[in-house]
């Protein structure tokens, strides 16, 4: 032992213990200047062991590691252990000679026993109070054949005793890990690897000795981090494995590495088991316990905690996961700093604190003013990216972190809760300081808060605040508004979060002069409005009436805050704020203070007197107009809220009370001045305001006692108690039929609804003789249009509750008041049924009178006599009720089994509305369907679930079409259509052409078509009926006479009078005007649209024609191609004719008849451009109908006939030569085909040539769907896959029969009940020699539910060649391929 360190004996009892020591030290550290302080943290530099630091930096080399406990062990760059106090004063120097630098270090429990990791891979445990080493474990060299130690060279980066144990500990390198336990006896050590090949290790730790003793401690468990899984193993009773988990994503966020080179990290921390023991208090009785063991870890980004349970089952331990977390960048080191906090330090050195339980996390501070270098031996180990280890550089004791900084010690701690309100105050940061502590007592600052209990907090808090408040005043005196401002706003919420408002009220408002009052009320304004403040003392509250009542905008404020205090009219100036407000006119604050001093009638009056002297209608400029506010005033209280905030009074008797008093102040009868008043102000605002009154179910807890009065009373009841809606029918009643005459929209409304509330509320009391008499005068006179509707209702249901004595009596009055409905009802209680049906024509509104429709299915469904009744009235009234709706009357008459023919022939005059009602009935409108008829339908599935379910009935074929109507009736409806509506015509005859039985016949169509000129619908018919020819030659004519009124349109527009070469005035023509432009249009796509007409014609002639031919070929060579030639030539003439006419057409309209001189006419150029368009479509529409392999048309003998031909016929005015410019496209095209069928040829020769194998295809086309066609019995010609010499099946099945009869009967409908077999194929290419290999692998799992496998014999892997040629074979059944030789086909050699 070095002659400068003290001696190593044991320590004197007089000598102050470690614990003791190490508390004044660091009591004494406390106080000393901060060297770098942050809201959260503090760190101290401990100058007497920096100075020792240096000195021994100058003797033994730099530091390179630290262990903390009661006393400070320093590991240097030369091997030797330095164990100081924390004065610096060296207590042993412990040199290890050539092991090299020191890399880790621990203390044993009782700091006994110290183990130190060396660079050059040994192990030492020291007795450093003896300063002797009790055992060393040596590295491992190449050499030695016993395999136990660490490898030579490799640093020791982790090591720790295990539990309270000076004997059992652990050592890790970067590769491995090694338990040793120290033979006290021999002084031997026997040492087990727990993580050797496990990666790289990154750190290991091992649970220590805590306070309590848990079975935890007792396994002896160990935490080893490693660059790919975390692992917990026990070491006691046996070394077995408790926890593991492995991480797959690189660490850094989960960064690919290829993609952003993130650094390696990882780092364990144990916290063992610990006592706990709590007093007892005025809420909590005293409590005693014991926390678990946990294990922090931290792997890139990712933090985790763990906890040692028992195992139910057995004594071995569990670990649970507790939490985790996501740092924002990579975690070097993790450690705990407490019970519930782990401290981790990220690679740019910046240091959180984790809180476990209410999982926030806090950054406390950057490092040290110093830099902490970390030792890099994971990467100099294996050459990895790893960050470097700072678990011998930061060391955690005691709530403390140590760290060593570039050749200092640093010592920080977290800042206790008062300390940070001092650094705030110190900083003048009061309002900060006030509202942190506000912070503190909610519970909700969002940081890590040390040292305030968890009783009595706001007790504690409450004393600190009070002389933190008084400090900012007394300071605070001469700052400026806004930091006055955030001082007040600052106490108040403090005072509100500890609910003690004495120094708030009392200091505080006094520090506030009069100049400053205002600042001080308006913090408390906030809290006054959301509750939190609930009563003010009387100087605080006549000083906010004072301020707030002088200024427009306070007042209104002043109001909200008086409603939320809920005073009295004692304990603040009333007729002061009552009079600002009327001043000002905020008559929602004027009613809402009223309200909150209990007086709910006061503010109706005088708002109600405001509003009437301000006009009697007055506008809605505002929300604080007296209208507007009276309205909502009376909605709200009578519903039992509060106004405005619309919240329940509380209590429910208040609530109540104010609803009596307003409804008796209004709905009196004795009295309806009120009443009258609000009507004039807006009968329909009162009304809404009633309808949304009479909907809460709180009107039900509204009694109005009624004083007895004389006279006749509307309603007939004993007691004098009213409900509400008893209260308004009484007062309405007594309104309406007062001498005192109202509006006559006014006594309408109201009368109506009284009357329908009286209805629906009270159905079961009848109303006096007398009352139902003077409403019925009521409703039935008054000369008011625009309230029929009301009225009627309301006369409707006094009609239903009191029948009158004569219905018949009740009829002139009804019609008379335009009252139908009440008319239908009476003709029906008449029984006269026809009669109430016409009342639904005679309403005036088309809505109503629809409305017949559905009073006939009601009828029809009805006594005889009611359908007797529908049944007269729709032959009747057959005309009107067309008008009104066909589609709907159709349904009507089948509802009521009425014969159509009776309906038709009463249509019989009206050929517009029979043929309404023909439409209605055998071509009715379809029903609205969704735009996608595939969309699917909805079965309860989110939007987010994309998927398409399609219903199987939208897969089968629509059935056929049925007509069940008379053949007659069609052929009338068709006959109209052509007279009245042509173009819907040919989409009718499309539509019933396939009914059945047979809706029309053609030839009626025929006749009726050619009668009108129908084109389309005869053109229709002559395809039908087969005539292609006079199909064609129908659109021909038309084509001619559209084309006449174009020429002379053309011709029309040329310049009068002028020659070919005249000037550009006269070569350009007339102007185009934009209606004879729109003219020229239609006739034109008329021309188009008979074009288009006879390219279908053709086209359907060549379908018809060629299905036929393949049908009807005589069997005879011969005769077919006989047949074949006159299909062929019948498809050219029609084509050919077609072609012609479009020709002349362009001719006729465009070159012989306008000079060359108008060629730039507007109209020319427009008949041109469409005309060649038509042309071009001719010419597609030929040529893709010629391009088919089956087709019949011959586009050479086409253009050889229209080059043959002299000249084109283009009109019966006109002919010219053809040129051969004008089908050089058709030629073109006709050049390419025969160009392309050449290429196909050569195409198709080649393919031939070069196709390898046909039963290839049928391999790759098998496996693919998984299933081939087998023959039965495969013979040389089959298409079956089959050996070409043996003729065994190359590949078979050998499932179970039953399994394959079952795979037969689901797939039959797909592969027409063929055998089925199974293939499971492998394909490998030789592209030199152009030969393929392929294997049937049959290496399933055991308890797959079929093999593959030979039929010929039980070899598990086959081999089959497959040929140029096409020809396989086994590759047993080839001799020359079995005895590795160039592969080839016996059978084709054999060929010549």
């Amino acid at each position: 032992m070095d002659s400068d360190t003290e001696p190593s004996t044991p320590r004197s009892i007089l000598e102050p213990t470690p614990e003791s020591e190490y508390e004044n030290r660091i009591a004494n550290l406390d106080s000393a200047p901060s060297q770098y302080t942050t809201e959260f943290f503090s760190w101290r530099q401990l100058a007497d062991m920096t100075a020792q630091l240096s000195e021994l930096t100058e003797k033994y080399g730099a530091v390179t590691a630290q262990a903390i406990g009661n006393y400070v062990a320093l590991g240097t760059e030369s091997g030797t252990v330095v164990v100081t106090d924390y004065l610096g004063r060296a207590k042993a120097a412990l040199a290890a000679g050539a092991y090299g630098a020191v890399s880790a270090l621990a203390f044993s429990a009782k700091d006994h026993a110290l183990v130190a990791g060396y660079t050059q891979g040994f192990v030492a445990v020291w007795d450093w109070v003896r300063g002797t080493t009790v055992a060393v474990s040596r590295p491992l060299l190449q050499s030695d054949d016993t395999g136990v130690g660490h490898p030579a060279g490799l640093a020791i980066g982790s090591v720790g005793f295990i539990g309270s144990s000076r004997h059992r500990f652990i050592s890790a390198s970067t590769v491995v890990l090694y338990h040793h336990i120290v033979q006290r006896v021999l002084t031997t050590m026997h040492t087990v690897a727990l993580s050797e090949g496990s990666g790289v290790l990154f750190e290991a730790a091992a649970l220590s000795d805590g306070s309590h003793t848990s079975a935890a401690e007792d396994s002896g468990l160990v935490a080893i981090m490693s660059d790919a899984q975390l692992k917990v193993v026990a070491t006691r009773p046996k070394i077995e494995q408790v926890f593991a988990t492995r991480f797959s994503e690189p660490a850094g966020g989960g960064q690919k590495r290829t993609v952003q080179k993130r650094a390696y990290s990882g780092s364990v921390s144990w916290l063992p088991a610990q006592r706990f023991r709590r007093a007892a208090t005025a809420t909590d009785p005293a409590e005693r316990g014991h926390t678990l063991s946990k294990l922090a870890f931290a792997w890139g980004t990712r933090i985790g905690v763990l906890q040692a349970v028992d195992s139910d089952k057995d004594i071995r331990v569990e670990m649970d996961r507790v939490m985790e977390w996501e740092a924002a960048e990579d975690v070097v080191l993790c450690r705990w700093l407490d019970t519930d906090a782990v401290l981790f330090m990220t690679r740019t050195q910046r240091i959180f604190v984790l809180e476990v339980a209410q999982q926030q996390e806090t950054e406390i501070c950057t490092a040290p003013p110093r830099r902490i270098f970390g030792q890099p031996w994971a990467t100099l180990a294996t050459g990895i990216e790893a960050e470097p280890s700072y678990s011998a550089a930061v060391c955690v004791y005691r709530r403390r972190v140590f760290a060593l900084c570039g050749g200092a010690e640093f010592v920080g701690r977290l800042l206790t809760w008062t300390e940070r309100l001092q650094l705030l105050a110190e900083q003048h940061q009061y309002p900060t300081a006030i509202t942190l502590a506000a912070g503190f007592a909610l519970e909700r600052t969002g940081h890590i808060v040390v040292g305030l209990p968890s009783t009595q907090r706001n007790k504690v808090i409450s004393a600190y605040v009070t002389t933190l408040v008084r400090r900012a005043l007394s300071e605070k005196a001469a700052a400026g508004t806004e930091e006055q401002r955030a001082l007040a706003m600052a106490c108040t919420e403090v005072s509100v979060a500890l609910e003690d408002t004495q120094t708030l009220f009392s200091d505080v408002f006094e520090h506030y002069a009069d100049e400053e009052r205002l600042v001080f009320l308006e913090a408390l304004e906030p809290f006054v409005l959301n509750g939190q403040l609930t009563r003010l003392p009387p100087q605080v509250l006549n000083a906010l009436v004072a301020e707030y009542g002088t200024s427009l905008a306070h007042v209104r404020r002043l109001g909200d805050m008086l409603a939320a205090l809920g005073l009295h009219p004692g304990e603040f100036d009333v007729d002061f704020v009552l009079g600002s407000c009327r001043r000002h006119r905020l008559w929602r604050t004027f009613a809402r203070v009223w309200l909150g001093m209990g007086d709910p009638v006061a503010p109706l009056d005088a708002i109600i007197s405001a509003a009437t002297r301000d006009g009697e209608s007055v506008s809605l400029v505002t929300d604080e107009e007296p209208d507007v506010v009276v309205f909502a005033y009376l909605d709200m209280v009578l519903r039992g809220r509060s106004y405005p905030s619309e919240q329940p009074i509380k209590p429910s008797e208040r609530a109540e009370r104010f609803a009596t008093l307003v409804a008796r102040y209004i709905f009196v009868p004795e009295d309806l001045s009120t009443l009258r008043a609000l009507l004039q102000l807006g009968m329909e605002r009162l009304l809404d305001v009633l309808r949304h009154v009479l909907g809460d179910p709180f009107i039900g807890n509204i009694s109005i006692i009624m004083k007895p009065h004389g006279g006749d009373r509307a309603l007939r009841r004993a007691s004098l108690v009213k409900t509400l809606p008893q209260a308004i029918v009484d007062a309405l009643y007594s309104l309406t039929m007062s001498p005192d005459a109202l509006p006559p929209r006014q006594v309408g409304l109201l009368s109506s609804f009284a009357l329908t509330l009286y209805a629906t509320r009270f159905p079961l009391i009848y109303l006096a003789d007398a009352a139902v008499t003077e409403w019925t005068r009521v409703l039935l006179h008054v000369d008011d249009a625009s309230t029929r509707n009301e009225r009627e209702s309301a006369f409707e249901l006094l009609v239903r509750l009191n029948p009158p004595q004569s219905y018949a009596d009740l009829i002139g009055p009804a019609r008379g008041a335009g009252f139908y409905r009440v008319l239908e009802h009476a003709y029906r209680m008449l029984e006269h049924y026809e009669s109430a049906l016409r009342t639904f024509l005679e309403r005036p509104h088309a809505a109503q009178r629809r409305a017949v429709f559905a009073a006939m299915h009601e009828l029809a469904a009805g006594r005889e006599r009611a359908r007797e009744g529908v049944s007269s009235f729709a032959v009747n009234c057959a005309v009107e009720l067309v008008e009104v709706d066909a589609d709907s009357f159709v349904e009507a008459v089948e509802a009521a089994s009425i014969d159509h023919s009776c309906i038709v022939d009463a249509l019989g005059p009206h050929p517009p509305l029979q043929m309404a009602y023909l439409r209605a009935l055998l071509d009715p409108l379809p029903a609205l369907r969704p735009t996608d008829e595939r969309s699917p339908p909805d079965i309860g599935l989110s939007a987010e679930q994309h998927i398409v379910v399609y219903p199987l009935q939208q897969l089968a074929p629509d059935p056929q079409p049925t007509n069940r109507f008379p053949q007659a009736f069609h052929e009338r409806y068709l006959e109209l259509l052509c007279s009245h509506s042509p173009s819907g015509v040919l989409p009718y005859l499309k539509r019933h052409a396939d009914s059945s039985p047979e809706p029309f016949r053609l030839a009626v169509v025929q006749d009726a078509c050619r009668r009108h000129n129908v084109g389309d619908g005869l053109v229709w018919a002559l395809l039908r009926l087969g005539d292609f020819d006079g199909a064609l030659k129908t659109v021909l004519q038309q084509i001619d006479r559209d084309t006449e009124p174009v020429r002379k349109a053309v011709q029309g527009l040329q310049p009068e009078g002028t020659e070919a070469d005249s000037t550009e005035t006269n070569s350009t023509g007339k102007a185009l005007s934009e209606p004879d432009r729109e003219r020229l249009v239609d006739q034109l796509n008329g021309i188009q649209h008979n074009i288009d007409s006879g390219v279908r014609v053709c086209k359907t002639a060549q379908a018809t024609l060629s299905k036929d031919a393949g049908s009807r070929l005589p069997n005879t060579e011969a005769g077919a191609a006989e047949y074949r030639s006159q299909v062929s030539l019948q498809l050219c003439d029609l084509w050919l004719a077609l072609l012609r006419c479009a020709l002349g057409h362009l001719h006729a309209t465009n070159r012989t008849l306008l000079p060359s001189g108008v060629s730039s006419n507007a109209a020319a150029m427009l008949v041109s451009k469409r005309q060649r368009w038509m042309l071009q479509s001719v010419l597609d529409a030929l040529i893709f109908a010629a391009s088919s392999a089956s087709s019949f048309i011959s586009l050479r003998s086409i253009i050889q006939q229209l080059l043959d031909t002299a000249d084109v016929k283009a009109t019966p005015h006109a002919a010219r030569s053809l040129e051969i410019a004008e089908v050089q496209h058709l030629l073109a095209v006709s050049v390419n085909a025969y160009k392309s069928e050449a290429q196909l040829m050569a195409l198709t020769n080649v393919l031939v040539d070069y196709d390898l194998f046909s039963k290839f295809a049928l391999l790759v086309r098998s496996q693919k769907q998984g299933w081939r066609v087998v023959d039965a019995q495969p013979s040389a010609h089959s298409l079956s896959v089959a050996c070409d010499k043996c003729h065994d099946p190359l590949f078979a099945d050998s499932r179970q029969d039953r399994a394959l009869a079952d795979l037969r009967a689901q797939m039959s409908e797909y592969y027409e009940g063929s055998t089925l077999r199974v293939l499971d194929l492998h394909v490998f290419e030789d592209r030199s020699t152009q030969w393929q290999w392929m294997k049937l692998r049959s290496s399933f799992a055991a308890n797959s539910t079929y093999s593959v496998r030979s039929r010929r014999n039980s070899i598990a892997r086959e081999q089959v060649v497959l040929f140029k040629c096409g020809h396989c074979f086994h590759r047993r059944c080839s001799p020359a391929l079995a005895a590795g030789q160039l592969p080839e086909c016996k059978l084709c050699a054999k060929e010549p």
